[in-house]
C-alpha cells in the first residue's frame, strides 16, 4: 500500500475516470486476473514477486516503445495528465519499496544477505537509501508535470 508522501499527486485519483479512458477489449479480463493474482486477497511469495517484476518490466518496455508514437498512443491532454500521474504513482511505489529494502538490508530483516561482508551490506544499504531519495525526487518532478498538465487542461475548459 502506498503511503501518503510529499511527492505524491493528491488532487487526482488515478482510478477515477479510468472507465472513460480508451481501453483494450481484453482489459477487464486482464484486470480481473491481475486482481486475482496480486489483489488484497492474494498471497505473498517469491513467485508472486518474480511474476510482478516480469509484468512491470513488460509494461515498461511497451510504454518505452509506445511513447515515440504519442500522437497515436496519448491522444490528448487528459490522457497525457493520466500518463504523468501514473508515472508519479509508479515512482512513488518504487521509492517506498527501495526505502523498505534499504531498511531490511540495514537491519537484516529481509532477504538473506548473510554472505555479504559488513562493508558490502553497508554499501548496499546506502545505495538503496540513495535510490529511494532520488526516486522521491523524480516522483516530485512528475507531480510538478502533472500539476502543469492539469492546469493547462483546466484553463482550456474554462474558455
Amino acid at each position: 500500500m502506498l503511503k501518503l508522501a510529499w511527492y505524491l499527486v493528491t488532487d487526482t485519483d488515478y482510478w477515477t475516470g479510468l472507465a472513460e479512458s480508451p481501453r483494450l477489449p481484453q482489459a477487464p479480463d486482464l484486470t480481473a486476473t491481475l486482481t486475482e493474482l496480486f489483489g488484497d486477497d492474494a498471497g505473498f511469495s517469491a513467485a508472486h514477486t518474480a511474476t510482478a517484476v516480469e509484468i512491470m518490466l513488460r509494461m515498461a518496455e511497451h510504454l518505452s516503445d509506445a511513447i515515440p508514437h504519442a500522437e497515436v498512443t496519448v491522444a490528448d491532454r487528459t490522457q497525457f495528465a493520466r500518463l504523468v500521474l501514473g508515472f508519479n504513482l509508479l515512482l512513488a511505489h518504487l521509492a517506498q519499496i527501495s526505502g523498505r529494502l534499504a531498511h531490511q538490508a540495514d537491519t537484516g530483516t529481509g532477504a538473506d544477505l548473510s554472505n555479504l561482508t559488513a562493508a558490502d551490506r553497508t554499501a548496499l544499504t546506502q545505495s538503496l537509501a540513495t535510490v529511494s531519495c532520488r526516486l522521491e525526487e523524480a516522483a516530485a518532478l512528475f507531480k510538478e508535470a502533472h500539476l502543469a498538465a492539469t492546469n493547462t487542461t483546466r484553463r482550456q475548459v474554462r474558455r
